[in-house]
């Protein structure tokens, strides 16, 4: 269990997998709903975020109990309850959510992917680590079917599969995917993207864990490096929005 402690941050950030929709006017009530309680995730306020997405689902569901709306909506619901550790509630409403868009879209979609990523996590978080390396492997292989090697939701599962490992314990299993996490991402979406920055993260967090202090203190210097970049360049947007060229 101390591994589970030890990684308990890394599971909260993998979680927030959102399946988020294509964007569009907000014309209906679920998609009220739903952005409401986005927002409200996203400014920690736990209780309304719950309250809002239970609406949202039960809004659709009364459409229509097979409509992807649904799907998306339940494993909305799942990171929240992820995040919380309410795990026990949360895996109901991702193995629903991959029903409903396989009826929908079939097995190789990357709603599936997203929502297998989520279930594995979850199944590991309750030591149910068959059940976790089956749905994290799947998730890759429909990837790579998708999309290729070079893409960023390759890295992502990888980053997945290296979480999986962790809380298991095997440690080297886990470095190996955290580092082709870490090369995929940097390749694809750069080394200042929030997706690298979590997987460089996790690798810090892996060698803390297997006593490699001076490796892991490099590792938080160039995040700390990486992340004072990305802030000087958010303040400069943000300057230059609030005093436009004449």
């Amino acid at each position: 269990m101390k591994s589970a402690i030890i990684f308990a941050p890394i599971l909260i950030a993998l979680l927030l997998l959102f399946d988020r929709m294509p964007s569009k006017a907000q014309v209906t009530l679920w998609e009220t709903y739903q952005s409401a309680g986005h927002q409200a995730i996203e400014d920690r306020r736990v209780d309304d975020a719950e309250q809002l997405l239970l609406a949202a689902a039960k809004h659709i569901e009364i459409v229509s109990p097979e409509d992807p709306r649904l799907a998306n909506t339940l494993n909305d619901l799942g990171v929240l309850y992820g995040m919380q550790n309410r795990d026990i509630e949360a895996e109901p409403l991702f193995q629903r959510a991959l029903a409903i868009n396989e009826k929908t879209f079939g097995r190789q979609h990357p709603s599936i992917v997203l929502t297998l990523q989520n279930l594995s996590v979850i199944y590991a978080s309750q030591n149910k680590f068959s059940e976790a390396h089956s749905a994290a492997r799947e998730s890759l292989g429909i990837s790579l079917h998708l999309f290729g090697i070079d893409h960023p939701r390759i890295g992502s599962t990888c980053r997945t599969l290296a979480t999986v490992y962790a809380l298991q314990g095997k440690y080297e299993e886990a470095e190996s995917f955290a580092e082709k996490s870490v090369t995929i991402l940097e390749t694809t979406l750069g080394e200042r993207h929030p997706e690298t920055a979590q997987s460089l993260e996790m690798m810090a967090r892996l060698m803390w864990t297997t006593h490699r202090e001076h490796e892991a203190q490099q590792l938080e210097a160039r995040l700390n490096t990486i992340r004072q970049g990305s802030r000087s360049e958010s303040e400069s947007a943000e300057e230059a929005d609030e005093n436009p060229a004449p």
